[in-house]
């Protein structure tokens, strides 16, 4: 006799847990499902909708389990197999993800959501192309102002000013990756870079050549890089730096959503003046998520070290501690607006022979800008930035603000 009535409020629950799952509240609609699991599994309504509930919430692994009870009764359910496509490729199984998205486009679907599987098998085959062999390049141009081209200190100190300028620049990269194995793939790249300001600062002048080699290794949703980096930077045609570093790096996808990256990197920067001659050592991590808003987030931390190879000169090297946060929302498949917070503290191993004190810096950094894409293969990017290193010692403390517009093609 209480049969009847009970199943009827189970089907109000499904009907109300998918009217939230399907209006954006997905996390209160699993929440809702959850503790039924033990009494309904196996009734391929109910984990029809946990499924979806869970897909859309982020639980992928629940909604694998709860589509697959589905789709063992009803077989024939293509709601049913374009979600749990969508559950396999976030945690990572291409291969499973397109048969499940390419049977339930066959049994049909709605236009609306056959266009979403169309994007999604679009990007698995994107996913599948970059494991294999590739070759990309980009060229970029730049417009800009920057009110502080020279870093000089906020205050006038021995005579140094500010010297503002407009400035152009360009830079071609070039990056590859060779397939060894099914696992196993041989990278590289090589970019130059060149910027050039007015006639009232062109002494600051700069251009930079930077090149890498090195091997990947993927396995499942684990990726190891170790590479060889070389750089050499030039101001107004003298060499200013050059630096060598072996980088080591893992990167975890929880799914399609959330990466996890740890790094270590060691190397050596050479000066014109020897002395200023370091070994530089950092290891750091960072996280980056996306939600189904769109809306991506990512945060990193780092720790490091410059040691000095000549001994006596310990004020030319520091330890550092820093980190950087960013966020990017977009507005359509044209417009994102982004934004990204960075702060670095350096303190220094002796003190400076002028100031006669143990030099401290604390910098932050603020980045503002829009990604516009007004055709395939071409970015637009104004941004705004804004520089600040407050020092113990006068001649390291500035600040400075940058404004510029940067066109990218691809290739």
């Amino acid at each position: 006799m209480l049969a009847p009535p009970a199943f009827a409020a189970w089907d109000d629950t499904l009907r109300q847990a998918l009217a939230m799952a399907e209006s954006g509240a997905a996390q209160q609609a699993f929440e809702m499902l959850e503790p039924l699991e033990m009494e309904r599994s196996g009734d391929p309504d109910y984990d029809l909708v946990l499924g979806i509930a869970a897909n859309q919430s982020g639980h992928h692994t629940r909604a694998i389990f709860a589509l697959e009870r589905t789709l063992m009764v009803n077989p024939n359910n293509p709601r049913a197999r374009a979600e749990l496509g969508h559950a396999l490729y976030a945690v990572g199984d291409n291969a499973g993800a397109k048969a499940m998205l390419g049977q339930a486009k066959s049994q049909g679907v709605p236009v609306a959501a056959a266009r979403t599987i169309d994007q999604l098998l679009q990007t698995i085959d994107r996913l599948e192309a970059e494991a294999d062999s590739s070759l990309r390049a980009y060229l970029e141009g730049t417009l800009g102002y920057d009110d502080n081209v020279n870093s000089a200190p906020s205050s006038k100190v021995f005579g140094l000013k500010p010297a503002a300028s407009a400035f152009t620049a360009l830079a071609f990269t070039v990056s590859g990756r060779k397939a060894l194995a099914p696992r196993w793939s041989l990278i590289g790249s090589f970019g130059a870079s060149g910027r050039a300001h007015n006639t009232t600062a062109i002494a600051y002048d700069t251009t930079q050549l930077d090149g890498s080699i090195g091997a990947n290794y993927r396995v499942d949703r684990d990726e190891y890089t170790v590479a060889l980096q070389l750089s050499d930077s030039n101001v107004a045609t003298v060499q200013a730096r050059s630096s060598w570093s072996i980088s080591s790096e893992w990167t975890h996808r929880f799914d399609a959503f959330r990466q996890f990256n740890a790094y270590f990197q060691a190397g050596h920067l050479t000066y014109p003046q020897s002395v200023r001659n370091v070994d530089r050592y950092v290891l750091g991590a960072s996280y980056g998520q996306q939600f189904r808003s769109g809306l991506s987030t990512y945060g990193s931390a780092y720790i490091g070290q410059e040691v000095t190879t000549q001994a006596g000169v310990g004020h030319l090297g520091h330890t550092l501690l820093g980190g950087r946060v960013g966020v990017q929302k977009p507005f359509g498949d044209t417009l994102a607006l982004f934004a990204s917070l960075s702060l670095e503290d350096r303190s220094y191993s002796g003190p400076d022979p002028l100031f006669l004190t143990t030099r401290h810096d604390q910098q932050w950094g603020l980045n503002i800008g829009t990604h516009w894409l007004p055709a395939k293969a071409w970015r637009v990017t104004p941004q705004w930035s804004y520089l600040q290193t407050a020092s113990n010692i006068s001649t390291s403390t500035f600040e400075k603000q940058t404004l510029s517009v940067t066109a990218r093609r691809e290739f």
